[in-house]
């Protein structure tokens, strides 16, 4: 939901502590002198001042958090609370690294590789999960997760190079591809819209519709978005695929997080949340479909170019989710070339005008599948006056 405007009630629009400390002086005996810096103006100044902040600050705030559409921090969180819901925690990074060493060194459960620090950016570390022993041969790849959660934590492949602590019997480490997953808490305005659409009845059902899984989904962390393929093996069966928050397809550890969440340990488990009757499941990442953007930008006064980019990718994020969830039953949809170009021209603040927009060189229509995401790639920009 778009977060509706919060309108001053009638009773407090007139609150300032001029128009309060007036009223006071009015109620005043006639024969008392009111002129400012006398003795009842000394008097009553002060107390307009304390009732116009109680008035026109604390009393908007406690209007404010008692609706969810105006609440944040901890009292949305008490509305989602009482919607049934729980704010999503920041998740951790995860992913493999590549160890090349003696054979037969022992890697402890919780060692720690790192990301070089670079110009003043910290180091970056990653703890392994378990013990590790280099095989014969010296290399082995084993999962690695972030220490400290959040979007930083997410990395480029072969940027994990060193340890936090030197260890003898390895010779070199790299991560093979990038580390993913790693998300921020939820966000306001994300588990606004969770409670309003619980409180629209929207998650009313729980028989196991598609807007059910979508929604037991989007309830782990690091999860950005999901959608069904009802009945994708026949009768009694349903895929799930789901993207983390960057709109990428998600790693291993978010999939095993919703199955677990969504489906249980099995069918006798009481913490299940889809019906018993569905047997045949399963939780998978999307094979991307990657679309770069080209285009020449003339920007408002003060607008950044990189902060343009940053707000284009989240919106065309929202837009990708849309097109996937419309029309389950198609096989074929499509990103739409007017679409994104609209959504760069009306949804992201700082564009004053831009011209030669083009999607993966071109001005077509970008179609994707059932089990595949749109991802975003490069956003080239080309500034111009």
């Amino acid at each position: 939901m778009s977060l509706v405007e919060f309108k001053l009630p009638d009773f407090i629009k007139d609150a300032s502590a001029r128009a309060i400390e007036k009223k006071m002086m009015a109620a005043l005996p006639k024969d008392i002198d009111k002129t400012e810096g006398g003795f009842a103006w000394d008097l009553t100044y002060p107390t307009a001042l304390e009732k116009s902040e109680l008035l026109q600050y604390h009393l908007v705030l406690a209007l404010k958090m008692m609706f969810h559409m105006w609440a944040d921090g901890e009292w949305l969180d008490r509305h989602a609370h009482d919607a049934g819901l729980v704010r999503r925690e920041a998740n951790k990074a995860y992913g493999y690294v590549t160890v090349t060493g003696k054979a037969g060194t022992v890697i402890p459960a919780g060692f720690v590789f790192s990301v070089p620090s670079d110009s003043g950016i910290p180091a970056i570390d990653f703890e392994t999960l378990e013990e590790v022993v280099l095989p014969d041969g010296g290399e082995a790849m084993f999962p690695v997760q972030a220490v400290e959660a959040g979007k930083g934590s997410n990395v480029a492949a072969d940027t994990i190079t060193i340890m936090r602590s030197p260890m003898k019997g390895i010779y070199h480490i790299t991560n093979e591809e990038a580390i993913t997953g790693g998300a921020e808490a939820e966000s306001d305005d994300s588990l606004r819209k969770r409670v309003d659409d619980a409180l629209a009845g929207k998650g009313d059902s729980f028989v196991g519709n598609n807007a059910d899984y979508v929604r037991w989904a989007m309830e782990v962390s690091g999860v950005g978005y999901a959608v069904t393929i009802p009945e994708y093996n026949g009768p009694n069966s349903v895929k799930v695929v789901v993207t983390d928050t960057d709109g990428i397809p998600a790693n291993e550890q978010i999939l095993e997080n919703v199955l677990l969440h969504i489906f249980g340990t099995d069918r006798k488990d009481m913490d299940r949340l889809a019906p018993v009757g569905v047997i045949d499941y399963a939780v998978v990442a999307p094979e991307p479909v990657t679309i770069n953007y080209r285009f020449k930008l003339q920007t408002e006064p003060g607008a950044d170019v990189e902060t343009i980019k940053e707000k284009f990718k989240t919106e065309l994020l929202e837009y990708y989710a849309k097109v996937s969830q419309e029309d389950m039953e198609a096989e074929s949809k499509y990103v739409q070339y007017v679409q994104a170009a609209a959504i760069l021209a009306q949804q992201v603040p700082g564009v004053a005008d831009f011209k030669r927009f083009r999607m993966n060189g071109g001005l077509d229509n970008i179609e994707f599948h059932k089990d595949q995401f749109p991802v975003t790639g490069e956003i080239e920009v080309e500034p111009y006056e």
